[in-house]
C-alpha cells in the first residue's frame, strides 16, 4: 500500500543584515544589498565605512524604477572647446583635459569662474587623484606619470603595467590603483598596491576565455565590484 505525506515547508522571515535580530525589515541598501531595520537604517548604516553615498530605499519599492532628480546648481565656462576627462581633488580643485588640443589643466571654481592653477601640454588616456592629492595620468605608455599637486612637477610614478599600454585609471576605496590596458595580443585590468606591486591581473574568465576586447575606462563600487568600459573594437593596440 502506498502512503502519501504532506510536507510542510516554512520560510524563515528575513532579518536585518546588520543586527540580525527580529526587528521588522523596512529598508534595503541598493549598494551593499543589505536588508535593514529602522534602527540600523538610522543609527548604524550611515556610520559604516564608505556608505555616505549609498542609496537606501523602502523595501516596498524594491524592484520599482528609481527616479533621480538632478538640479543644476552652478555652471562654469572653461577655455577648452571640449572636456575629455575630469577628476576631483581633495582641495575642491579639478583636473580637466582636452585631448583634441592636448591640454591638461588644474582649475579651481571661484565665484562663476574657473581659476587656472596649472596647465600642461599633453594628451592623456585616463587620470585619477591619489590620497596625497597628486594626479596619476596615463599617457599611453606602460608607466603612469604623476603630477605633484604642490609643485606641479611631472614625474614617473611607481605604477608600471609593462608589457602593456595603460588607458583607464581608477583609485579604489583602499587607495589601490586599477589600470586598464593591453597590447596587440592581450587585454587586461591590473590591480596594484601603493608601492606599485601587481596584486591581481584580470584577463580571463572561469572558462579561461579573454574577458576584454579593448578595456578603456575602469572604476569600482564601494563593495569592490569592478566596472570596465570595454570597446567592441580598438585599433590602438
Amino acid at each position: 500500500m502506498a502512503f502519501s505525506q504532506s510536507v510542510i515547508r516554512s520560510q524563515a522571515p528575513a532579518k536585518c543584515g546588520i543586527c540580525d535580530n527580529d526587528r521588522p525589515i523596512k529598508w534595503k541598501c541598493i549598494n551593499c544589498d543589505n536588508l535593514l531595520c529602522n534602527h540600523c537604517k538610522e543609527k548604524v548604516h550611515p556610520n559604516l565605512k564608505n556608505t555616505e553615498n549609498h542609496q537606501v530605499v523602502n523595501i516596498k519599492d524594491v524592484g520599482q524604477p528609481t527616479v533621480v532628480e538632478l538640479n543644476l546648481s552652478k555652471q562654469y565656462q572653461t577655455e577648452l572647446s571640449v572636456i575629455t576627462y575630469m577628476s576631483y581633488c581633495h582641495d575642491d580643485s579639478l583636473w580637466i583635459s582636452n585631448n583634441t588640443e592636448k591640454v591638461l589643466q588644474r582649475v579651481k571654481p571661484e565665484g562663476t569662474k574657473l581659476n587656472i592653477l596649472s596647465s600642461f601640454n599633453t594628451k592623456i588616456y585616463g587620470m585619477a587623484v591619489i590620497q596625497s592629492n597628486n594626479l596619476l595620468i596615463s599617457t599611453a605608455e606602460s608607466r603612469l606619470k604623476q603630477i605633484n599637486s604642490k609643485t606641479g612637477a611631472l614625474t614617473d610614478s611607481v605604477y608600471n603595467v609593462s608589457p602593456f599600454i595603460s588607458t583607464g585609471v581608477h583609485i579604489n576605496s583602499d587607495n589601490k590603483v586599477l589600470v586598464a590596458g593591453g597590447n596587440k595580443d592581450r587585454k587586461v585590468v591590473i590591480l596594484m598596491n601603493q608601492t606599485g606591486d601587481h596584486e591581481r591581473v584580470y584577463e580571463h574568465d572561469q572558462h579561461k576565455q579573454p574577458i576584454f576586447t579593448g578595456p578603456w575606462l575602469v572604476t569600482c563600487t564601494s563593495n569592490g565590484n569592478i566596472h570596465v568600459v570595454d570597446k567592441a573594437s580598438d585599433d590602438r593596440f
